[in-house]
C-alpha cells in the first residue's frame, strides 16, 4: 500500500521549494495508483464527491414520474414488450450516453395498482403452476453496440400475486379464488455494470414493462415512475 510521509523541519531550518512540495508530489504519485488493494471500506464519503462551491450534485438523474389517478388496464397474456404508460406517456427515460468500462447505472421503479379484475387465480398442475394469479414487471435498457441495431438488456424481474394466499393454492377441484389485493404498491431497485470496452455501447433508454400470465385477468396501474442514476462525469 502506498504511503505519503510528512517532512518535519527544525527551528532555523530553511526548507527548499522542492522539500515543501514533496508531500504534494508524493500524494499525486500515490493517487495515480489507487486500486482495491489500498482503498479501505468507507474511504469515500459525500464530502469527497459534493462540490459546495457550485452546489452541483455528483450524480446525473434521469427521471420519469406520472402521478395521475386515472387507472390504466392491462390484459397482455404471456407477452412482454408492453410498456407501462398513461395516456400515451410511456414510463421510460432517455439515456443517450456511452458507459465507461466497469461503470454502474442504478435503476429504480415503483407504482400503485388499482382495483384489479381477477377471473382466474387458482393454481393448477403442469409447467404453468401458479401463473394465472401472477403478474410481473421488468426494467429494460435499450442499447446499441457500434452503430448496430437496437438490442435489449434485462435489468431485473419482479413479480406479484393478484390474490391473497389464504386458500389451498393447489386445489383445482373445484377451482378456488381468493380475495384480490387491490391498491398494492410495487417497487424495485437494481444495479447494472457495463464490462465492455469504453465508447462501444450506447445506452439509449430505460423502460418499465408489465406482463400478465392470464389474459382473463385485468391489472390496473395508476401512479408509476422510473429513475436511472449515473455517476457524474
Amino acid at each position: 500500500m502506498s504511503t505519503v510521509e510528512k517532512t518535519y523541519f527544525e527551528a532555523d531550518d530553511v526548507p527548499t521549494a522542492a522539500e515543501l512540495n514533496k508531500v504534494y508530489d508524493d500524494l499525486a504519485t500515490a493517487s495515480a495508483s489507487l486500486d482495491d488493494t489500498n482503498m479501505a471500506a468507507g474511504w469515500a464519503t459525500y464530502a469527497h464527491l459534493y462540490d459546495p462551491a457550485s452546489n452541483k450534485p455528483f450524480n446525473r438523474l434521469y427521471d420519469y414520474q406520472n402521478d395521475g389517478v386515472i387507472p390504466v388496464d392491462y390484459n397482455n397474456d404471456l407477452t412482454w414488450d408492453v410498456v407501462v404508460d398513461s395516456v400515451g406517456n410511456k414510463c421510460e427515460v432517455d439515456l443517450n450516453y456511452f458507459p465507461n468500462n466497469k461503470e454502474i447505472i442504478r435503476l429504480h421503479m415503483s407504482g400503485l395498482g388499482g382495483e384489479h379484475e381477477v377471473v382466474t387465480d387458482y393454481d393448477f398442475v403442469g409447467a404453468d403452476l401458479g401463473k394465472p394469479g401472477y403478474y410481473a414487471f421488468r426494467i429494460v435498457i435499450e442499447y446499441q453496440d457500434s452503430g448496430g441495431g437496437t438490442q435489449e438488456l434485462i435489468a431485473g424481474y419482479w413479480g406479484y400475486s393478484f390474490t391473497t394466499n389464504g386458500l389451498n393454492r393447489y386445489d383445482t377441484s373445484p377451482a378456488q379464488s381468493g380475495p384480490s389485493i387491490n391498491w398494492q404498491t410495487f417497487q424495485a431497485s437494481t444495479l447494472v455494470k457495463y464490462l465492455g470496452t469504453t465508447g462501444v455501447r450506447e445506452y439509449k433508454k430505460a423502460k418499465l414493462e408489465v406482463r400478465l400470465f392470464d389474459g382473463a385477468n385485468t391489472l390496473q396501474i395508476t401512479r408509476h415512475q422510473i429513475q436511472a442514476v449515473r455517476a457524474k462525469r
